[in-house]
């Protein structure tokens, strides 16, 4: 593994969020459950036998039981069990879509989870790097101090500077340490602190998660590319197949009027002969229920559709809006590394004014901070662009990092 106690490959990565999402496993079980429901609506009514014991006089004239037993089944009927069939169908088809909708947002969560924690581990390394300068000027100023070269005033804003980095550094701290535990957990990671009160153990390359296969970089798609995929975005499919479900709904309303009806044959046992008995329950849909249980559903599909047209508008209005905001902050970040390289040469020459004392020490350390203002002010730049890019695929339902075979 390298540096890294814990390197996987982008697959391994989808996989282990699949595996530890709490959601994802509520989801397939619930989807599950719901088509098992539907296959309960398909299958018959269970039979049952009825009996009927009543004394009757004989042709002797004494008293004697009469028996019926009975046989009875609730069929469903054939246009019945097509529609129920159909509608099982498109259930499956949605929830299938459903899941997988599911399934990308959770992947695009997790992978604005792991940039995030990335890119906070290099703006750890850069305030890291800065507290160290710090310090070791700081040492500088001491003996300066000592030797009466530099006032007593100069050296406290000079240890406050320091202490303001030290501060800056331990919030970021903090921040990289709750990352990477919510990934620890999110990839069910179990490493459990040696020492409880020492949390460093969270900030070295031997204790890091690295996804091999996942990093920061500019979304590049074509036009036609994301003309496709909004032509089929699973948030307006799911929403297409609930109205053609409600539409096979609507249509079973229509014909299931008789789903009351129950057909049964046995024996009847009289005056000691035995004889073949029939019985039918005939339901007499004269009431309008079944008519407003169709209007129910026709209405249901009615706003499927509105619903369908209005999201498709939706999501065609957000994502070009974050289109545009991310190439205005991938502008901005292609100027801010010129920025940076600038700032970096001041700073090498400031470096040899300062050692050849044409300089003094806090006009030095001015050019130090400001280059890494700039690293800083990159690296924010960076997480707004990942969180920016999770905000457009959530809006597309899916990805736009490629994942193999399990996109």
């Amino acid at each position: 593994m390298g540096a890294f106690a814990h390197e996987i490959s982008l697959s391994t990565f989808v996989k282990a969020v699949e595996r530890n999402s709490i959601e994802l496993i509520g989801k397939k079980a619930e989807y599950e459950s719901l088509l098992e429901n539907q296959r309960s609506l398909i299958a018959w009514d269970y039979p049952y036998v009825e009996t009927d014991v009543s004394m009757v006089k004989n042709n002797q004239g004494n008293m004697a039981p009469q028996t019926t037993a009975l046989l009875m089944l609730i069929p469903k009927l054939p246009w019945v069990s097509t529609m129920l069939y159909q509608s099982l169908h498109i259930k499956t088809i949605q929830y299938k879509k459903s899941y997988e909708l599911s399934k990308n947002l959770v992947f695009i969560a997790a992978k604005r989870l792991y940039l995030n924690y990335v890119i906070t581990k290099e703006k750890y390394d850069i305030y890291t790097q800065r507290e160290n300068n710090y310090l070791s000027q700081l040492k500088i100023a001491k003996d300066k101090v000592d030797a009466g070269s530099m006032s007593k005033k100069d050296y406290i804003n000079f240890r406050n500077s320091y202490l303001e980095s030290k501060l800056a550094k331990t919030n970021v701290e903090s921040m990289l340490i709750n990352l990477e535990k919510t990934l620890d957990t999110l990839l069910a990671i179990v490493e459990p602190n040696p020492d409880n009160a020492n949390f460093s153990v969270f900030l070295d390359d031997a204790h890091s998660v690295k996804v091999s296969g996942l990093g920061f970089e500019y979304v590049k798609i074509e036009d036609s590319g994301l003309k496709q995929i909004l032509d089929h975005s699973l948030y307006v499919d799911i929403i297409d197949l609930s109205a053609k479900d409600y539409q096979t709904n609507a249509k079973l309303a229509n014909r299931d009027r008789f789903n009351t009806l129950e057909v049964g044959a046995g024996v009847e046992n009289a005056n000691s002969s035995t004889n073949v008995s029939l019985k039918f329950q005939i339901p007499l849909p004269l009431t309008p229920k079944n008519t407003h249980l169709k209007r129910k559903y026709m209405a249901l599909e009615s706003g499927a559709l509105a619903q369908s047209e209005v999201i498709k508008r939706n999501i065609r209005i957000q994502t070009n809006s974050y289109m545009s905001q991310l190439k205005n902050k991938e502008k901005y970040i292609e100027i801010q590394k010129e920025n940076i390289q600038n700032k970096k040469h001041l700073m090498e020459m400031g470096k040899i004014a300062y050692e050849s004392q044409k300089i003094g020490l806090f006009e030095y350390l001015i050019y130090q901070n400001s280059y890494m203002d700039a690293l800083i002010a990159l690296a924010e730049a960076k997480l707004d662009y990942v969180n920016t890019t999770a905000l457009l695929e959530e809006t597309l339902g899916k990805s736009l990092t490629d994942i193999g075979e399990n996109k």
